[in-house]
């Protein structure tokens, strides 16, 4: 018997129809919301932000209790506050110079994965090949929705 508890791998077929639903409602959620006229970038941020929380609240509710989930929800509740801080006027402070090092491959998959910073390098590996598995589900359903408004 193994000491450590093999998390679930995330099953593309049954992520698939969690996201599609979830990522349509959202959508819909941020048609309604924001009916005023935005930018194209503004746009583009509100639906990349709904396919990410949409793919993450999916992986939950499969069953995969994996960190880059957690972490992409984490991140865009940051991102939130984040935007209501940046209406209010603060003052500027000064940043330190860091000393430069030539990062590692392992520190660049590091930064690249939600919530990969302080994992070590193997559950990294784990998480950024569940986290692939999640992507490749992501874009096929945004094929499809895509081929679907196609004329």
């Amino acid at each position: 018997m193994s000491l450590l508890r093999e998390k679930p791998a995330i099953n593309p077929k049954s992520l698939r129809p969690l996201f599609a639903r979830r990522f349509l409602m959202a959508l819909i959620t941020s048609k309604r919301v924001n009916k005023r006229k935005s930018s194209f970038s503004a746009r583009a941020r509100r639906i990349k932000q709904a396919a990410d929380i949409s793919l993450a609240s999916a992986a939950m509710a499969c069953n995969s209790k994996h960190a880059w989930s957690k972490a992409v929800i984490r991140r865009s509740h940051a991102t939130l506050r984040h935007h209501r801080l940046l209406r209010q006027p603060q003052a500027e402070a000064a940043v330190p110079m860091k000393e430069f090092r030539r990062p590692s491959r392992a520190d660049a998959l590091r930064r690249l994965m939600p919530g990969g910073r302080g994992m070590g390098f193997c559950r990294l590996l784990e998480e950024a090949a569940d986290y692939i598995r999640a992507l490749k589900a992501q874009v096929q359903v945004m094929q499809c929705i895509a081929d679907s408004l196609d004329p």
